[in-house]
């Protein structure tokens, strides 16, 4: 590995020294209306030239220009006022973008609008932000790379409003995962967890991004399938130029790395982030637990002899640095006709081995201690992921081909040692946890101007695969009582595979036909979209049990864990496979949404906005799997939902908006939490399983924002909300669960509600020193959020709704994010980031076992980045987690949410501190 990375860093030498001084530049730019409405056929022109083009149907132009010379560029459209854009100027071996924003012809005639460089770029910013539809916040590339953050998971935790729970799982407005909808490229992504309705957002590299957007109001025009917030991915597009991009960076964690790293053996793919076989299913052992079951002793010793019983020797290795290595082309060309292509694709691997100490403990309700353990963590993971968008686009006609691919890998080899008092024993406790997650996400999509009274048609179709398997995890557990030797402990030590796979093929179109009211032009839109799952999960699960009590050899129990399931010790007195799978532990399901709607975008007047429709969703599930008995059991669902939403603005000036939003939404049952399915996670120490009569959540909404945008980029909005729920759906505490073994269950309860406020503020700082370079380049920014929430449940007698006294599972009461930014094009970049989150109810206890919250942690960063190589190469130097707080779980018992000395400790470990170096090599292809 060693000698590839010296040789890249030649490769990249001794290009920057055949670097050449470029005489011309590419300039590509968009024209938009203030709508955010691209103006297809704009004319173009580069006076003083015979120089001209025409925008597609995206509003995109482009012109190669001198380097170094200034230009007056005229844009004009039918319908609207002409600009002319001054001071324009490229540069070389840098994206040359601007935006312009045409206004709307006013019945005094044309008017010809003067304006520069920098101003119409702040204009079209501020456009974009005061000008959509629903009540939304975002983050863009630019400020992701400004970031040390390397999923899209972990660089969500920055948009106002929103936190991660396990680096992955996205919480909006304080609302669980499972009231979020997840987009990317105008497709809804499906679950990706076997166990939560959730997308797992850390398959999806940072630096395949362009930008973000979460929409936390709804418009008819997309599904009516969420409540805290629908999140808007879209990945990198047609380039502005052509480049070839390296980039590679290795980190150094505090808490592992050179330190002593434990595993089982590896298989040779490991490091791809596929298994190789190693763990695969053993060939020719019975494809029904029935038929494994009924077979004679000898033959049941001869399947339990298939499988791999070398696997459980400890390998020591030493944990090395963090590596990330980017990859990324582009290339677009001009063809006939005016016409485009453009092409972009990028790759990444990534590679750690982190280890954690993680204290675990359990307590009776008296508060006498159950458990005490200690688990030392080993995950091994790597990431592969690949992107490729294709674009072709003809004037009026825009037609793209997305796909992105990623590969996850995540293997947790654990030992756990402690005192299990219930027991009165020392328990010694081995696993190796293993997840591997695949997923592929694909679209087609059209973008058409028709002739016919300036209408607009899109249409998009998908297919997305998400896989997720969890072949041979493995667990052993020994036990000694006082004055005794450690023996094997049959019951917990065990083995299971479990394989599910996801398919979604969906397709959707709109037509959007403008009209004339009121003097001002107006919108109608209509449309339709149908997306149909499938979902295929099967597991098995296995224990080594005594072939025959009366044969067992009794010093087997007794030997070390690498060597008790040797092939010699599966004998007739020895040990054998007992099948503990049950006829629900798998299960099919199908469903699919068919939806249609219908919206208007009516500008009143001059300062009024009003988007308004609604939109009617047929809702069909179906699963087929058994019960105890072997009893087929059929779970069918069919419901119609009709969701009107209403988005009014108000602008008193092209600074300000007070927007207000009503809308109606919902939120239904995902296949796993119908499902019987139970399952036993040994590393979080609790058990799950599903509800088949769980009931669709229905939500009233009601947001108030107000937006002031003073200047370019600086925005301070503050806004209230309301949601009311019928029939939430929760994850909560089993009423049959035991004081050392925990399950949980999915729940409807009655009702629930939400109150909130935002206040987001970006600012630049140039208005301590209007005279300081320095502060014209410093932007602080930040965004708090707090939130209150209320859950009843019928009582079981009554029927009435009693007050549970804790908010909605999952919620915080309060997000905190702050930064500060340093951009400077001569000297450096530098970025200070600062997330907290407030107490987060993670599980729902219940009258024996108090409620388990998260504790607040703060998350600070920091980012120091210089261009290098004539701009052509970047250093980046990262600090994350800097203070290095603990993560810690406790159990409620005071009742008063936040921690206080008299709550007890559930689970703690130190992430530590990653510093991280890379260094990235743009090379510019233009030729």
């Amino acid at each position: 590995m060693s000698k590839k990375i010296l040789l890249l860093l030649m490769v990249v030498l001794v290009t920057s020294l055949h670097v050449a001084a470029q005489s011309t530049a590419k300039l590509s730019g968009k024209v938009i209306n203030t709508r955010n409405e691209a103006v297809p056929g704009a004319t173009v022109i580069i006076e003083g030239t015979e120089r001209r083009a025409a925008a597609d149907v995206e509003g995109r132009f482009s012109f190669v220009l001198e380097v170094g010379k200034k230009y007056t560029i005229r844009i004009s459209s039918a319908g609207y006022n002409t600009k002319s854009l001054e001071e324009v100027e490229v540069k070389a071996g840098i994206d040359n973008t601007v935006s312009i924003v045409l206004e709307t012809k006013s019945e005094l005639g044309e008017v010809v609008v003067r304006t520069s460089v920098r101003k119409e770029t702040t204009s079209a910013l501020i456009n974009l932000q005061r000008n959509n539809t629903a009540v939304s916040s975002g983050i863009a590339a630019d400020l992701i790379r400004r970031t040390p953050d390397r999923t899209t998971g972990e660089v969500l935790k920055r948009v106002s409003g929103a936190s991660i729970q396990d680096n992955k799982f996205v919480i909006v407005r304080g609302l669980s995962d499972r009231y979020n909808a997840a987009f990317i490229n105008n497709t809804q992504l499906p679950s990706s967890e076997p166990d939560r309705k959730a997308f797992s957002f850390d398959v999806i590299p940072a630096n395949m991004i362009d930008n973000i957007i979460i929409n936390k109001t709804a418009t008819p025009e997309l599904t009516g399938e969420f409540a805290g917030g629908l999140i808007q991915v879209q990945t990198k597009d047609v380039p502005s130029r052509d480049f070839l991009s390296l980039g590679i960076q290795f980190g150094f964690n505090t808490v592992s790395t050179f330190k002593d790293f434990t595993s089982n053996e590896r298989s040779s793919t490991d490091w791809l982030g596929f298994d190789d076989g190693k763990r695969k299913f053993p060939n020719g052992f019975p494809a029904s637990a029935q038929e494994y079951r009924t077979s004679t002793t000898e033959k049941r010793l001869e399947y339990s002899r298939l499988f791999s019983n070398d696997v459980y020797a400890q390998k020591n290795t030493t944990a090395l640095p963090i590596q990330t290595y980017n990859l990324a082309y582009g290339s677009s060309r001009v063809l006939k006709n005016d016409a485009k292509l453009g092409f972009i694709a990028s790759a990444m691997y990534r590679k750690a081995m982190l280890k954690y100490d993680v204290e675990r403990a359990f307590s009776q309700t008296d508060g006498q201690p159950i458990f005490s353990f200690l688990d030392k963590q080993n995950r091994y993971q790597s990431n592969l992921g690949a992107l490729i968008n294709i674009t072709y686009s003809q004037r009026r006609n825009k037609i793209s081909f997305k796909n992105i691919f990623n590969q996850f890998y995540d293997d947790n080899y654990f030992t756990r040692e402690g005192f299990n008092t219930n027991r009165n024993q020392d328990i010694k406790f081995y696993s190796s946890f293993m997840n591997q997650r695949s997923f592929y996400s694909g679209q087609l999509e059209g973008e058409h101007q028709l002739n016919l009274a300036d209408m607009k048609f899109r249409w998009n179709t998908g297919y997305s695969l998400v896989t997720r398997s969890q072949p041979d995890l493995r667990t052993q557990q020994y036990a000694r009582a006082e004055g005794g030797s450690y023996q094997i402990d049959t019951d917990d030590t065990r083995r299971f595979w479990s394989d599910l796979k996801d398919h979604t093929v969906s397709a959707s179109a709109a037509l959007t036909i403008p009209f004339k009211m009121f003097s001002e032009k107006q919108n109608f839109k209509l449309g339709g979209s149908t997306i149909v799952r499938f979902r295929d999960f099967k597991s098995r699960l296995f224990r080594y049990v005594e072939t025959s009590f009366a044969n067992f050899d009794e010093e087997l129990v007794y030997e070390g864990y690498d060597k008790i399931f040797r092939t010699e010790n599966i004998s007739q007195n020895g040990f054998v496979m007992d099948e503990m799978t049950n006829n629900q532990d798998k299960y099919f399901g199908v469903s699919a949404i068919s939806s249609g709607f219908a919206m208007f975008d009516n500008k009143l007047s001059d300062a009024i906005r009003l988007v308004w429709g609604a939109r009617v969703e047929l809702f069909e599930q179906f699963l087929t799997t058994k019960d105890l008995t072997a009893k087929r059991v059929n779970i069918h669902t069919e419901t119609w939902d009709f969701l009107p939403s209403l988005n009014l603005t108000y602008s008193i000036n092209n600074k300000n908006n007070i927007r207000f939003a009503a809308f109606q939404t919902v939120a239904r049952p995902e296949f796993r939490e119908i499902a019987p399915f139970g399952f036993y996670d040994y590393e979080a120490n609790y058990g799950i399983s599903g509800k088949p009569d769980l009931k669709r959540t229905k939500i009233l909404n009601l947001d108030l924002r107000y937006e002031l945008y003073p200047a370019a980029g600086e925005t301070f909005t503050v806004g209230a909300f309301y949601k009311q729920f019928k029939n939430p759906i929760e994850f909560r505490l089993d009423p049959g669960s035991n004081s050392d073994r925990r399950l949980y269950f999915y729940q409807n309860a009655g009702t629930a509600e939400t109150y909130g406020a935002e206040l987001e503020i970006r600012k630049n700082l140039d208005f301590l020193n209007k005279n300081s370079k320095f502060l014209n380049n410093v932007t602080a920014f930040g965004n708090f959020t707090y939130l209150f929430s209320d859950v009843s449940f019928p009582d079981e007698v009554s029927g009435q709704p009693v007050n549970s006294n804790r908010p909605i599972q999952g919620q915080s009461p309060y997000l905190i994010n702050a930064g500060i930014q340093y951009t400077s094009d001569k000297l450096f970049n530098m970025t200070l980031l600062y997330n907290k989150i407030g107490p987060r109810l993670a599980l729902v206890g219940n009258s024996e076992f108090p409620d388990i919250y998260e504790r607040p942690r703060n998350l600070l960063d920091f980012q120091l980045s210089k261009k290098v190589m004539q701009k052509k190469g970047e250093l980046k130097l990262t600090f994350s987690d800097i203070l290095n707080n603990k993560i810690y779980l406790y159990e409620n018992v005071g009742g008063s949410k936040e921690y206080t000395s008299g709550d007890r400790m559930f689970s703690s470990y130190s992430p530590g501190t990653t510093i991280s170096i890379g260094f990235t090599y743009d090379f510019d292809l233009r030729k």
